[in-house]
């Protein structure tokens, strides 16, 4: 099966259903090109844009989840504060916290691998460092990513060919996908680089602290995370490109955003979903929101009922 879509709107509110948060962090400067491709056991997913993006997950308990970039050309994406250029791979375990961000122009691909058939297919336990036992970073040949990325799009490609009724042999598009990944993993993960557990401590004290509590200012942020203000923000550049303070008002903003466009009733108020946001100076807001997103709360508010 293969879902896309090509706003930004549409992927965060697909992404939410699986618990993870997306943020726009700049205004998109073209159109955005998002897909979810379900193949035999594993799950593909394609991501084009050119706005600057936060996104906050956790894989899931029964998967690893690998990252990749698929253009050599577009803007480094940060992976849990780690800088990922081409060819890199990111190997995350099972029931972990991430955060990804990207600034500008930038191509991905993702795959979501069940842990056993990962256990059977690649044994990550076997391979030196810290592949399977916590985020690695790896650096394959160009040639051989290539070659992968190129296959998936293809497989991407195929299923939209085949529509409405596919006909593609999803087994057999997997399975030599994952040949090739096996190969790739094989002679490349030895060299594997662990990340910076120490800051992933603090960013998930953060990240559970501002689940929990929206309106939270830099100091009690700093103060739950059990660090001085000067390390939160070394934190904060290191993970998202901005500030604490920047980093608060732009999650604002874009959950400001998801509640115009899930509230239908025209019972709510604009004000009143600011002020269930913490949002005081409502004129200041205003322009900041359309700043972003290119319209006014008032026009997004409209477009989503009238969509509804």
């Amino acid at each position: 099966m293969l879902w896309e879509c090509n706003t930004f709107d549409e992927y965060a509110d697909k992404i939410r259903e699986a618990d993870a948060l997306s943020l726009m962090t700049s205004p998109a400067t073209q159109r955005c090109d998002f897909a979810r491709l379900w193949l035999y056991q594993t799950v593909l997913q394609f991501g084009a844009g050119a706005s600057g993006t936060v996104v906050h997950g956790k894989t899931r308990s029964d998967a690893y989840f690998l990252f990749l970039q698929s253009q050599e050309r577009a803007n480094p994406a940060v992976f849990d504060g780690r800088v990922i250029k081409w060819p890199e791979i990111v190997v995350v375990p099972p029931a972990r916290d991430f955060t990804f961000a990207s600034t500008g122009m930038m191509q991905w691909i993702s795959l979501c691998l069940p842990t056993e058939l990962a256990n059977t297919t690649f044994d990550f336990n076997s391979y030196p460092g810290s592949v399977g036992n916590g985020k690695t970073l790896i650096k394959p040949l160009a040639a051989e990513l290539t070659e992968f990325t190129d296959a998936a799009t293809a497989a991407r490609k195929r299923m939209q060919r085949a529509r409405p009724k596919p006909s593609v042999d999803l087994p057999a598009i997997e399975a030599a996908l994952l040949a090739m990944l096996k190969s790739i993993l094989a002679n490349s993960a030895r060299n594997g680089r662990s990340f910076d557990a120490r800051t992933e401590q603090v960013m998930a004290k953060v990240l559970e602290c501002l689940a929990n509590n929206n309106r939270i200012n830099v100091l009690a942020l700093s103060e739950a995370a059990g660090v001085s203000e000067r390390t939160l923000h070394r934190a904060f550049r290191k993970y998202f490109h901005m500030g604490p303070k920047r980093y608060l008002k732009i999650r604002q903003l874009n959950l400001v955003r998801s509640a115009f466009r899930r509230n239908h009733s025209a019972r709510s108020s604009i004000t009143e979903i600011l002020m269930e946001h913490g949002v005081t100076e409502f004129g200041r807001f205003a322009i900041e929101y359309k700043a972003l997103f290119r319209e006014s709360p008032v026009e997004t508010l409209q477009k989503s009922r009238f969509a509804n």
